[in-house]
């Protein structure tokens, strides 16, 4: 299994949580994979709105040197997990500046058929509206399997990495086919059944 860390902060208690949490990604099972990406991680500035993602050329924005790696490794991964610091509340600027240049992978611009067969889990170091900021993004982009966790619940985070991705529910199922065939996108078998 591939699992990809983000964490919402390259500094304090919010990158120390998202070291240990890939150390034990890599442990939790043998094969087992890991990346982890700090941000801003090199993301200097915010998306202009250049509208280039939504073209279809997401690799012509002029971030994507940036942004591209990680959305690579969140593609190639089977459970991407982000532990973020809650400001006022919410997800800090870094975490949604990041979700912003992720904006056009919305199921109701280009979604992508293999988000649909991924889990994420977002982890709040605060307010657990800050980990739903993100679990929001996540179902906005097909993701079936979505928790939102405050820091007091990352026992829970072990489970979630060595279980096996659920089937998405009927209803669920249901929304992402219509959606799916609105926007014209072939869907996994895992959600056509």
């Amino acid at each position: 299994m591939k699992v990809t860390v983000i964490g919402g902060a390259d500094h304090g208690r919010a990158a120390d949580i998202s070291r240990e949490i890939y150390e034990r990604a890599l442990s939790a099972a043998e094969g087992n994979t890991a990346d982890m990406w700090l941000l801003p991680a090199g993301i200097t500035s915010f998306c202009d709105g250049c509208g280039r993602c939504f073209a279809g050329e997401p690799n012509k924005c002029r971030h994507a040197r940036e942004v591209m790696p990680i959305r690579k490794s969140m593609l190639s991964s089977d459970v991407i997990l982000f532990v973020t610091p809650a400001v006022s509340g919410h997800a800090p600027a870094e975490v949604v500046n990041f979700l912003n240049y992720l904006v056009y992978m919305q199921i109701g611009y280009s979604p992508l058929p293999e988000m649909m067969t991924k889990r994420v889990v977002a982890i709040s170091l605060g307010d657990k509206r800050a980990a739903e900021d993100i679990a929001d993004c996540a179902r906005l982009w097909g993701v079936s399997d979505v928790k939102a966790l405050s820091y007091s619940e990352r026992v829970e985070t072990l489970r979630l990495l060595t279980a096996p991705a659920k089937k998405p529910g009927f209803f669920a199922r249901l929304r992402l086919r219509r959606l799916a065939k609105k926007a014209g996108v072939t869907l996994p078998d895992i959600v056509r059944k």
